[in-house]
């Protein structure tokens, strides 16, 4: 990790280049291949399959990155409180996507934990920048409010080797499940 490296709050301005970071480190990462298994789809427009979700993540005003953008941390408050923002137009989606992310979201929604926590929802690193400590300085400002409101840290993720780093940086395995209709399998892990 460069020694000068500091944390700080991502702009509006950056949302390209958060988008085409975290398109890069979620390259194959199985449930954004499974709701866009096309390649061109996946890697349009640098990123764009991002580009709403990282508005509304910015508007919680919690997102985190690097000075030129190569990894990018998403946190939502505790409560998970909505946005209201506007997100520019929605793209469409065929209906075996909406089924795909409405089967996803009713699985997190019952993996979620009922205590107050705040929600990790995007850590993205270029594979360029990846195992330099930018990830763990990005969650570290967060884990440090955490717990300074004695609150958890929760996540979702979809593979043993991220279960493994997240179990490094504190978090314990909450719940596990197969997302329906074909879905990856996740865990739901908890840091306290």
């Amino acid at each position: 990790m460069p020694e000068a490296f500091i944390p700080r709050r991502a702009t509006a301005p950056e949302i390209p280049r958060l988008c085409l970071t975290a398109m890069r480190a979620f390259s194959d990462d199985p449930v954004m291949r499974w709701l866009y298994p096309d390649d061109a789809e996946f890697e349009a427009d640098r990123g764009a399959v991002f580009r709403i979700a990282m508005i509304r993540w910015l508007a919680h005003g919690h997102t985190w990155t690097t000075d030129d953008g190569v990894a990018v941390a998403a946190w939502v408050p505790p409560g998970r409180p909505d946005v209201d923002v506007d997100v520019g137009p929605i793209p469409d989606h065929p209906a075996w996507r909406l089924a795909r992310f409405d089967a996803l979201r009713g699985v997190m929604t019952s993996n979620t934990p009922p205590e107050p926590h705040w929600y990790l929802n995007l850590l993205a690193t270029h594979p360029d920048w990846q195992r330099q400590g930018l990830g763990a300085a990005l969650m570290g400002v967060m884990f440090e409010r955490a717990e300074a409101d004695g609150l958890a840290c929760y996540l979702e993720t979809e593979t043993a080797a991220n279960v493994a780093y997240y179990m490094h940086h504190g978090f314990e395995i909450r719940t596990e499940w197969d997302v329906p209709t074909g879905g990856p399998h996740m865990w739901g892990m908890l840091r306290i």
